[in-house]
């Protein structure tokens, strides 16, 4: 799969708070900007390129520790760790992503085979350097793979007694400084590995599907990551993003309003909404990025809203033209 991710120039305007393509352009020409040219003749700005020019405009990219959590399964922990750490290192952005799922589903969705590659457990038990574990999928792009070995992790955790709310920290200083977005993907469960990445985390997000088993996955999770951040005395960010939303489904507008008039939870809502579509599976499947399968489906608009929205790019956005208004 390239995950290397090439912005045209209509991306890099959209970007830039809707400026002219002749702006962009000019742009590109006055910060010295690489471009590569396509065999149609298409002009497309690689990461690191859309990572210049940002900077040259006065963007700076955020530093977090993201972990995905919710104790339900099947919400799309995995899917919007993809879509996060996939398109926010399209815009430049450098991103390690951590499996810690035994199961390895988002390893296997960057069609990596990591049977034979070292996992977080290997980091905790017998001490591998971290950089040892990560394996480059692009210039922006690295990934901490998982595979059944990480089944162990949970006991291994329970069993040798570290200082939970510093290990994770811990293992990633040596590289920390390499990234802008740590993103962790967590299993659905509420134990040692959950928690060991929660109090590495600036950013918790918690998945959140129209549907009466999600809320409930939702109340528990929300009041188990306020009991951790006031044992640990921790000052972590806790956000929720609507997923797999189905504007035909009548009980998933319900849920959303039930949602918006919960005084203690809507503060917490991101102002995305991923809508249900195949065209990520089907990506999956052929081994493509679901930013070169999906041109034109809504789910490619709606993760690049979310990365966006995330790095913190929209913000900047808004504020670029409140300075030119």
């Amino acid at each position: 799969m390239d995950t290397s991710g090439k912005l045209n120039t209509s991306d890099i305007a959209s970007i830039l708070g809707g400026i002219t393509l002749q702006a962009v352009h000019k742009a590109l020409k006055t910060h010295e900007i690489q471009t590569e040219i396509t065999n149609i003749r298409k002009k497309i700005i690689p990461a690191l390129s859309v990572r210049k020019l940002l900077n040259a405009r006065g963007f700076c990219y955020p530093k977090l520790n993201i972990s995905f959590q919710i104790v339900k399964g099947g919400v799309g922990k995995t899917s919007l760790s993809y879509a996060l750490g996939l398109r926010a290192s399209h815009y430049g952005a450098k991103i390690l992503l951590v499996d810690l799922d035994q199961q390895g589903n988002l390893t296997r969705s960057l069609n990596v085979q990591a049977r034979e590659n070292h996992v977080w457990l290997n980091v905790i038990r017998d001490k591998i350097p971290i950089n040892e574990a990560i394996l480059q999928l692009s210039e922006t792009l690295h990934i901490l793979p998982s595979n059944l070995n990480n089944s162990k992790l949970d006991v291994e955790l329970n069993q040798s007694m570290p200082n939970i709310r510093e290990i994770v920290k811990d293992k990633l200083t040596p590289i920390r400084s390499n990234y802008d977005l740590v993103i962790f993907d967590c299993p659905p469960a509420i134990n040692k590995i959950n928690l060991s990445a929660t109090c590495a985390s600036d950013m918790v997000i918690i998945p959140l599907n129209p549907d009466p088993y999600a809320m409930d996955g939702l109340d528990f999770t929300v009041a188990e990551l306020d009991r951790i951040k006031t044992e640990f005395k921790l000052e972590f960010i806790t956000k929720i993003v609507w997923n797999r939303y189905d504007a035909r489904e009548r009980l998933g507008a319900v849920y959303m309003h039930a949602l918006a008039r919960d005084e203690s939870n809507i503060d917490k809502v991101l102002p995305v909404v991923i809508r249900v579509d195949a065209s990520l599976k089907n990506s999956i499947f052929h081994e493509k990025s679901v930013f070169d399968f999906s041109k034109s489906h809504g789910i490619r608009e709606d993760f690049d809203q979310f990365a966006k929205e995330i790095l913190g790019i929209n913000q900047w956005v808004e504020n670029q033209k409140k300075l030119v208004a």
